[in-house]
């Protein structure tokens, strides 16, 4: 049997749903927790289970917890999210951490809390609206 490698899809930043709270009142409610898959020393995620497949978090960003989590609010605020919600939250939210992009993915449905991990630039999500300044690697205003 053969098996086929899909070339995985790019994600889109959307526009904010109108039936949800605002940005900034699902901002105040997140957090950022971090993944011992992404992990390969020791955390406030819990002891490291490096997933073969996974990109390791540098250790001195996964100690910034609270930087981490300003980051992830900051990306909801710029309205910097993927269409699908689950739990209220977004399931995907973008944000740029010292000049590079990461990607935060919603783990734990009503608490809010989420992981992140750095996009490749071929990985970068579209963005129609131009939430993102590509060139300079910050936020638009």
């Amino acid at each position: 049997m053969r098996t086929r490698f899909a070339r995985p899809k790019r994600k889109k930043i959307a526009s904010w749903p109108s039936d949800f709270e605002t940005p900034e009142d699902i901002a105040a409610r997140v957090r950022y927790v971090g993944s011992a898959e992404h992990k390969d020393h020791p955390s406030e995620a819990g002891p490291p289970r490096l997933r073969s497949d996974a990109t390791p978090c540098d250790p001195s960003l996964t100690r910034d917890i609270d930087g981490n989590t300003l980051a992830l609010r900051t990306g909801i605020e710029r309205r910097c999210v993927s269409e699908v919600f689950e739990g209220g939250f977004p399931k995907y939210v973008w944000t740029w951490i010292a000049g590079d992009l990461y990607e935060a993915r919603h783990i734990n449905g009503p608490q809010g809390t989420y992981k992140g991990y750095q996009l490749e630039e071929a990985e970068y999500p579209e963005d129609p609206e131009f939430r993102l300044d590509w060139s300079h690697r910050e936020f638009r205003n």
